[in-house]
C-alpha cells in the first residue's frame, strides 16, 4: 500500500487540498506535543516531535514492506506506543532537559 501511495504522490501531493491536510496534521501534532510536554520549551518539543515523526515514518516504511498478520501489527504498535510513552514520560520527569 505504501509503495502504491508513494507512486501516486506526484499526482496529489501539490494540490491545495493535500497541502491543507498536511498543514492541519502538523497543527494537530504540535497541539499534541504541547499537551504531552506542557513544561518543555518549544525547542525541546520540536526536537521530540521531530524524533517521533521521523521514527514513525522510518519504522512504518520498513515495517510495511513485508506482509504482517493482525497479531504482528498489534504487537508492534503496542511496543512502539510504549517506547514513545516512555520517552515522553522521561522528558517530563527530567526538568533539566525542558
Amino acid at each position: 500500500m505504501r509503495v502504491a501511495l508513494n507512486d501516486a504522490a506526484p499526482l496529489y501531493r501539490d494540490v491545495p487540498e493535500a497541502k491543507e491536510a498536511k498543514a492541519a496534521g502538523h497543527r494537530m501534532f504540535q497541539a499534541f506535543m504541547r499537551e504531552a510536554l506542557p513544561k518543555a520549551t518549544s525547542k525541546t518539543r520540536a526536537l521530540a516531535g521531530n524524533l517521533i515523526t521521523t521514527t514513525l515514518s522510518t519504522v512504518g516504511k520498513d515495517f510495511s514492506e513485508s506482509p504482517r498478520t493482525s497479531t504482528e501489527i498489534d504487537t508492534y504498535a503496542k511496543a512502539m506506543s510504549n517506547m514513545f510513552c516512555a520517552y515522553l514520560e522521561a522528558l517530563n520527569r527530567d526538568t533539566r532537559r525542558l
